[in-house]
């Protein structure tokens, strides 16, 4: 079944993995980033689901196969010891060094090798074992929105073997992408901007527990909720379900807004907004944008953010002066204005004595908003799309660095600053590449 709305809730693969595998934020947990000499390894600190499973009697497996560029080991400090009873990043490193073309293993596409390990794991344990397996392909798709086609056929006839072989006949079975595309040309469309938050999400149960009496209830809770806000933090609760099934009355009883992680398998509420889901307006896709550039006024409001962003970036960077050029504003490309709907502004009070009739005379006004602005900055020409928060009474504005994308190549601009300190790459251009 497909999973429409599911909605991602920061930038990059850490930010989708971590909250599926630990129920949190990077920032909710201790400190990992390797660059800081108190950092700690993910696996010391880190509440990793596998665990669950594991203790639960499952045999596990964790790998990624662009070594390089890990999940938990690029910026983070990765783990002290061998994650899960399988772990396939010796061999992608191995792989990395000597292949000339990390798309193959000399005439095998490296994508069908995968499979291959993928499918052995599956089967060469006896079927009363249960399996735990975490298998996440970035190679293709990484560098290239096209290429990601090139295994389409390929995925889809593993899974028909799989399935054909009985290996999903007890078994829960997610295919999912940690997010679009961030710096393809498309993404610079609306149309990308969406699929960049609306990462692909499919998810399927066995017959036989879909024909029990609690698989029914979660079934149909699960095929009622493909429309419903959805996010990262919902998959990690819907994992600990599998350990631990909810009775039925439990399955019906509807999750709860004060909650930010909501099974799949029971009701997530149609009221849902993305400040209940955990989601900050910069990746939330269900809210009404209008633009910001259609009067003198609103272009004037928009430079003065614009710029606003171009100095907390330059601020950031300030410590690292000597390596990173100071960054100016060349262009804006866009700009949206978010704002209470005009109904709530207009809200006074109720008409009648049961609340059924709204009085719609009250005349609020606004006193923020959130703009989404795209901007072009130089040196370097690279292309930003940032969600502030401007208090018009005070005039002033909230800039988060973590509602700033870069949605551009940076190419090898920021060269000089990548080991020392990663975070700064996308807000970086070294002297020599001016």
């Amino acid at each position: 079944m497909h999973v429409l709305g599911y909605n991602i809730v920061g930038d990059g693969t850490p930010q989708a993995f971590i909250p599926i595998l630990t129920g949190k934020t990077e920032v909710e947990l201790p400190l990992t980033r390797k660059r800081f000499s108190n950092a700690n390894f993910v696996d010391v600190v880190y509440p990793f689901v596998w665990r669950n499973f594991s203790d639960a009697g499952y045999i596990t497996l964790y790998g990624e196969d662009a070594a390089s560029i890990g999940t938990f080991t690029y910026r983070l400090k990765g783990f002290k010891n061998q994650p899960t009873d399988h772990y396939t990043r010796t061999f992608f490193q191995k792989a990395e060094g000597m292949l000339k073309s990390m798309n193959c293993l000399g005439s095998i596409p490296l994508h069908k090798e995968w499979f291959r390990y993928m499918g052995e794991f599956m089967l060469r344990y006896d079927k009363s074992i249960p399996k735990f397996l975490l298998a996440f392909h970035s190679l293709l798709s990484h560098d290239n929105i096209n290429l990601v086609q090139v295994a389409d056929a390929d995925t889809a006839e593993h899974l028909r073997k799989l399935h054909k072989s009985g290996a999903f006949d007890n078994a829960l079975v997610i295919v999912m992408a940690d997010h679009g595309h961030r710096f393809a040309q498309f993404r610079g469309t609306h149309q990308g901007q969406l699929e960049e938050r609306l990462p692909f999400f499919a998810i399927a149960l066995p017959k036989r527990f879909r024909e029990s009496k609690r698989g029914k209830v979660a079934w149909e809770n699960l095929k009622e909720n493909k429309g419903r806000l959805t996010t990262p933090f919902d998959i990690h609760a819907t994992l600990l379900n599998v350990l631990h099934w909810p009775t039925e009355d439990k399955l019906k009883t509807p999750g709860k807004t004060s909650q930010r992680s909501l099974s799949l398998f029971t009701p997530i509420p149609l009221s849902r907004t993305c400040a209940q889901a955990g989601i900050e307006p910069h990746w939330c896709i269900c809210l009404n944008w209008e633009s910001a550039m259609e009067s003198d006024e609103q272009l004037n409001v928009t430079h003065m953010l614009a710029r606003a962003i171009v100095q907390t970036l330059n601020s950031f960077t300030k410590p690292e002066r000597k390596l990173c050029a100071r960054l100016k504003l060349a262009s804006v490309e866009s700009s949206q204005r978010l704002v209470p709907h005009s109904s709530l502004l207009k809200y006074k009070n109720v008409k009648d004595v049961d609340g059924f009739v709204p009085d719609l005379a009250g005349a609020t006004k606004a006193a923020f908003a959130h703009y989404q602005i795209k901007f072009k900055t130089t040196p370097g020409n690279a292309i930003y799309e940032a969600t502030v928060k401007y208090d018009m009474r005070s005039n002033t504005v909230t800039v988060d660095m973590m509602a700033i994308s870069h949605v551009n190549k940076y190419g090898d601009t920021p060269h000089c600053i990548i080991d020392k300190n990663y975070f700064l790459a996308a807000y970086c251009v070294c002297y020599d590449r001016v």
